[in-house]
């Protein structure tokens, strides 16, 4: 009678990896500003009257902000995909901002431009890269 030893293991089970702290925070502020920037967008629009710029910039600014809640989701699974997003998020706000601040001297929205300078920097810290695959 022969033996044989069978060689088969069982499949080696991945732990998820726990998002590391400047991860976490992108994800959380850039959440917050998708969030209280879209329906500022609506309301202070709204405010104004509704007319085709003003819908215009409404939905193009709703779209960007799915872009950033997308991305931020993305990057709280561990995504490279969702890093980049909120890199092209953060440089967007900082954009927007100054836009803002030059042309219509709204410096309330500094604030925006602060928060969004902070997830650029998030997304971009050594800890965030390594995490994102």
């Amino acid at each position: 009678m022969t033996s044989t030893t069978s060689t088969r293991t069982s499949p080696e089970l991945t732990a998820r990896r726990r998002p590391p702290a400047p991860a976490l925070v992108a994800v959380g502020l850039a959440t917050v500003l998708a969030l209280f920037g879209g329906y500022g967008a609506i309301y202070f629009t709204g405010l104004e009257g509704w007319d085709a710029g003003g819908i215009t910039y409404v939905t193009t600014y709703e779209a960007i902000s799915i872009f950033a809640l997308a991305s931020a989701f993305a990057l709280a699974r561990g995504s490279s995909h969702g890093r980049v997003g909120l890199v092209a998020y953060g440089i967007f706000m900082v954009g927007f901002t100054v836009m803002k601040v030059v042309t219509i001297q709204e410096w309330e929205a500094i604030p925006f431009g602060v928060v969004g300078a902070v997830v650029l920097g998030l997304a971009l810290h050594p800890r965030t890269r390594a995490f994102a695959r």
